[in-house]
């Protein structure tokens, strides 16, 4: 998982402090005071920097503005979260940083010596770099264990968001990109909105949107470059439902002001819902065991929760056997099957019957509307647990900027 706002550990940022000659940074002005902390104008412009070579857009006096800005308020977050991982004495190890930036390196394409090499053409340490990584690392830690084994997201959700999923099949489908800028106040919607032309002016230009999103977004899908796979029109924030209608695939949007912010999206793919009436397809297990087993096997059927290794489920249960029943229409499964699953959620299982001198359940593992695919159950948890503490997260650290006393010079 990755949240657009981290934090640096204290061990790289007082090692970089310390290697900082006292003239020089004397020599710098004053960004900001955070807690008695300064950030100095050459941490912004290092920054700033990073920002603009990574998305790969060009260094326009406007976006090296509009840089400035973002990585002074990155860095005033960076700090808070800084102090507050110490207060839980997180430390996050070099050997973990040199994986991570290996991964990024890998994920781009390149190496870490020739990305090193880019950023130092560019006047941008890569120890800038490194503690933005290490700050991600050391920040989702402190969100995982403050936060992790809380998170539960109940079967309820799961079915309920399934369901919605769905009810949503026979809808225009859209894979789409994100880049999202947040804002509240009319002057924050106003600079956003420029903010977001120049953007798009790069993009126009040839800097890739996913390096954009990833550089700039502040979403959770921004760790993915702004991807947030297909969805559904509905789905959709009201405000961009029409922007997607008209968008054909390779086109980005104009800016679009929403109610928390404002969004930039692209059109990687399109496609038509599923016919309407379209039928259901039911992928179906069924549990068997000797009938003197069905205490047993009616405890199974109570706590199973979806199809993942149903014969580790089934193992302390003498005799019991799994049956795939494979996929099949609902419209097409035989009267007896299709009484048994009727109203039986997905993930869920039937009531145990006994026959002859077997009793048995049926599991239905999933269910796709007109073929189309609906995502596992553990993918959607997955989602639902991501957004959740992504919530958190950003809770956490607006938190963290009330109490805290900042103090920033314009830049």
């Amino acid at each position: 998982m990755n949240w657009k706002h981290v934090s640096a550990a204290a061990a790289l940022a007082a090692a970089l402090s310390a290697a900082q000659p006292v003239a020089a940074q004397n020599a710098e002005g004053v960004a900001a005071i955070v807690n008695d902390h300064v950030i100095s104008t050459f941490d912004v412009r290092q920054r700033a920097t990073l920002l603009l070579v990574s998305s790969g857009v060009q260094a326009t006096p406007e976006l090296q503005q509009r840089a400035r800005a973002q990585a002074l308020r990155d860095l005033v977050d960076e700090r808070l979260q800084i102090e507050e991982a110490r207060e839980y004495e997180i430390t996050v190890e070099p050997a973990q940083v040199d994986r991570r930036l290996a991964d990024i390196a890998r994920g781009n394409d390149t190496t870490v010596e020739a990305f090193t090499q880019r950023l130092a053409s560019a006047g941008v340490s890569i120890a800038t770099f490194r503690s933005q990584i290490e700050a991600d690392i050391a920040w989702q830690r402190l969100i995982s264990g403050m936060y992790g084994s809380r998170v539960r997201i109940s079967e309820v959700e799961i079915t309920e968001t399934r369901e919605r999923m769905a009810a949503n099949a026979t809808r225009p489908q859209y894979q789409i990109s994100e880049i999202f800028l947040p804002a509240e106040t009319e002057q924050e919607f106003a600079e956003m909105e420029q903010g977001g032309m120049r953007l798009l002016e790069q993009m126009q230009r040839g800097a890739p949107f996913p390096l954009v999103a990833r550089q700039f977004s502040q979403a959770p899908s921004a760790a993915a470059g702004g991807d947030i796979g297909w969805i559904a029109a509905p789905e959709l924030t009201p405000e961009l439902q029409p922007i997607a209608e008209r968008l054909q695939p390779g086109q980005v949007s104009l800016p679009v002001r929403t109610q928390n912010g404002v969004y930039i999206i692209a059109m990687r793919d399109r496609r038509a819902g599923a016919p309407a009436g379209a039928s259901t397809i039911a992928s179906l297990r069924q549990i068997t065991a000797p009938v003197a087993r069905q205490s047993a096997v009616e405890r199974l059927q109570r706590r199973l929760e979806g199809c993942g290794d149903l014969d580790g489920a089934i193992s302390g249960i003498q005799g019991a056997n799994v049956i795939d029943l494979g996929q099949t229409s609902e419209a097409e499964l035989n009267p007896a099957i299709s009484s048994r699953i009727n109203g039986v959620a997905t993930g869920r299982a039937s009531p145990v019957i006994v026959d002859g001198e077997q009793v048995n359940f049926i599991i239905v593992c999933a269910r796709e509307t007109g073929g189309g695919g609906l995502p596992e159950r553990q993918e959607i948890a997955d989602r639902l647990r991501e957004q959740e503490l992504s919530m958190l997260s950003d809770r956490y650290l607006r938190n963290l900027r009330r109490e805290a006393t900042i103090i920033t010079r314009s830049q």
